[in-house]
């Protein structure tokens, strides 16, 4: 019942008042993390507030930062002091605040709340204002300043859309990024408490329009379509599924593959879906073409890029597992072991699984794609590689890129390895990398070095390769249409800019 959730959702009034109060504080990402000292708010709750330095942070700064992003009590007074009465009234009456406990000279907050990405987000606490032992309850509203929430919004798509959907959306962190390039973003959870949260965090950033709705998956959508589908699911094997916001059945999967299903219902046509989880790989196939066996008849009608980042197999899973569940028991183990090795398991990536569905004017297979995720990789790199596979793939475009000016990536590093040779070091290993899109590397023949080094955007292909022709730096039959094939692989792999590439 609504009651029994710390949150109320008051007037516009008072919303007005706490956000006006959290401006005037600077209470917002840049402002607390330079104070704390920390890269990210994920760090947040690792520092050690005795030994921040607020003597030239203004009020009421410090106070709110100790409330509500530590949880810390505070003195009545001290609160008092910093808050005028207009806010601190608003906040006891939307919840955030409980003046007078734990006793009548002290005040705690009710909820956290914090900035991530823009935003201002109320989630459940995870300690207990007196401290007594706290003892989460399976529909807790996850924070969504963990490192993986935060990965999650910079891996969601950039571009505009007319309607988008965010399942399991917990406090609705990731309809409201959404908003910000959809005419219409729904926020979708199972649990009636983190519904309420969301519609809350709706009210407090006057996400206008965010819709909030109560549903398993799709259940509370059905019909209904979308430019946009997102999710971050709960993806840890678990036999007892006691937490809704973590535990994703014996193989983690369980909640990633019902979402997968439901694409050809939910999805519209040129729209994209983005699933941040585990995958598996297994004897049968790996994650990504697996997922499109759950996409069923209309398979074909789809394109797919699975970018990965940490790969572990399912002893080391059950070793972590292990290491972070207090009630872990061999009989645990032991069940999840047998289920791993039924599913024929042979890799636990994990990553972004991206899924395009065809315009309805493109009667074409669908292609599917492996890539490696890096800390550089966001939201518009993976919309890019379905742009960049396109150029690729259309008829003659290899033929074009003579004509084409490419141009080294910003983020381009060249290896350069050395060997002694008649007393001298000579280069005698090249190994370009980046990190952006994806991760990749690829070794080049030390003769192609200078050819390469040439694409500075001004000169094409072709002109390249005629003045290196001329000069007698091209060795015996390597032609024009071996470099354009060489550029171009070299461009989908993101050494390289193509014109139009951004």
């Amino acid at each position: 019942m609504v009651g029994t959730f710390p949150l109320r959702i008051g007037s516009a009034a008072q919303f007005a008042q706490v956000r006006s109060a959290l401006r005037s504080a600077r209470f917002d990402e840049r402002t607390i993390c330079e104070t704390l000292r920390i890269k990210a708010m994920s760090d947040v709750l690792s520092v050690d507030l005795d030994d921040v330095d607020f003597a030239s942070v203004p009020d009421p700064l410090p106070v709110l930062v100790r409330l509500f992003v530590t949880c810390g009590p505070m003195p009545r007074a001290e609160v008092e002091r910093v808050l005028d009465r207009a806010t601190l009234d608003a906040m006891v009456a939307l919840g955030l605040l409980d003046a007078g406990a734990p006793g009548p000279d002290a005040c705690h907050a009710r909820v956290l709340l914090y900035p991530v990405a823009g935003f201002w987000i109320a989630s459940d606490r995870h300690n207990h204002p007196d401290g007594s032992p706290f003892v989460a309850r399976p529909d807790i509203v996850f924070p969504a300043i963990y490192g993986g929430t935060l990965r999650f919004l910079e891996l969601l798509p950039r571009s505009h859309a007319e309607s988008a959907l965010d399942l399991g959306a917990g406090s609705g962190i990731g309809a409201f990024v959404l908003s910000r390039t959809s005419a219409r973003a729904v926020a979708s959870d199972i649990t009636e408490r983190a519904t309420h949260f969301a519609r809350f965090n709706r009210a407090l950033n006057e996400a206008a329009n965010v819709d909030v709705v109560c549903g398993d998956l799709y259940g509370a959508v059905a019909g209904q379509t979308f430019d946009r589908i997102v999710a971050h699911p709960p993806y840890v094997p678990s036999v007892d599924m006691a937490a809704i916001w973590r535990d994703g059945g014996t193989t983690g999967e369980l909640l990633v593959r019902r979402i997968i299903e439901g694409l050809p219902d939910h999805l519209r046509p040129g729209g994209l879906a983005c699933t941040v989880s585990i995958g598996l790989d297994t004897a049968k196939g790996r994650f990504e073409d697996r997922a499109r066996g759950w996409l069923g008849d209309h398979h074909q009608d789809f394109d797919i890029v699975f970018a990965a980042a940490d790969e572990r197999s399912p002893d080391e899973v059950l070793r972590k597992l292990a290491e972070q569940d207090p009630q872990w028991t061999p009989a645990k183990r032991d069940q999840l072991k047998d289920a791993f090795t039924e599913a024929e398991v042979v890799a636990m990536p994990h990553g972004a699984l991206v899924v395009r569905r065809h315009a309805a004017a493109e009667p074409r297979p669908g292609w599917t794609l492996r890539a490696k995720l890096s800390e550089a990789t966001d939201g518009d790199d993976l919309e890019r590689a379905f742009f960049l596979h396109d150029r690729l793939s259309e008829p003659r475009f290899r033929d074009r890129v003579a004509d084409c000016r490419p141009v080294l990536a910003p983020r381009l590093q060249v290896n350069v390895a050395y060997r002694v040779d008649e007393g001298a070091l000579v280069p005698a290993d090249y190994v370009f990398e980046t990190d952006k899109p994806f991760a990749a590397k690829g070794r080049v023949d030390g003769w192609l070095v200078p050819l390469l080094a040439g694409l500075d955007g001004k000169r094409t292909v072709a002109e390249i390769i005629a003045k290196a022709k001329a000069e007698g730096e091209l060795p015996d039959g390597f032609s024009l249409a071996d470099f354009c094939a060489l550029v171009a692989r070299m461009g989908e792999r993101g050494f390289l800019l193509l014109p139009d590439d951004g």
